[in-house]
């Protein structure tokens, strides 16, 4: 009769997951449903009785366990590969990450050093400073301040006026 349940690419059809993972859950484990797997192969099949030899089926268990060991230790395998070389990117970005705030931050520091002899006399000379700040240097009617003749008579604004008009010749 044969092995009526054996298809060669059925270890990687993940069709039947879902039923292996709800027969496992019922069972209590893995051990269980090995064991209930068998059962039905005794019960069902001739797989321990149809054989050629005693040890068929022994042989066929052991080749399928040998051949998903292996696949489940390559999966490891380049699992971990995988796993050191994401490290490893993202270490070479966060190294070009550094490298590009130090850079940043270097660039920011060279641009704050300022060299004081390229700074304007006037600044230096205290010119702007808070002595002369709100005082007009003109006798006009701006808002910067009081004029000088405003400051003479000790007046206002107006009193400002009235002493340029008088000095011009104008009515006051």
């Amino acid at each position: 009769r044969g092995h009526a349940l054996q298809r060669p690419a059925a270890m990687d059809d993940e069709r039947f997951d879902g039923m292996y993972m709800n027969m496992a859950g019922q069972l209590g484990g893995i051990d269980p449903l090995l064991d209930g797997f068998f059962g039905f192969l005794r019960r069902k099949t001739d797989f321990f009785t149809g054989a050629a030899s005693a040890d068929a089926a022994e042989a066929t268990v052991l080749k399928a366990l040998s051949k998903n060991k292996e696949r489940a230790e390559e999966d490891a395998r380049e699992k971990a590969a995988k796993e050191r070389k994401r490290k490893a990117e993202e270490e070479a970005r966060r190294a070009r990450v550094a490298a590009e705030r130090a850079k940043q931050q270097k660039q920011e520091d060279e641009s704050r050093i300022v060299d004081v002899t390229d700074e304007p006399a006037a600044s230096a000379s205290g010119e702007g400073g808070a002595a002369g700040e709100g005082a007009c240097k003109c006798e006009c009617e701006c808002e910067g301040g009081e004029s000088g003749a405003a400051s003479e008579s000790g007046g206002s604004k107006n009193a400002g006026r009235e002493g340029r008009q008088r000095r011009r010749g104008g009515e006051g």
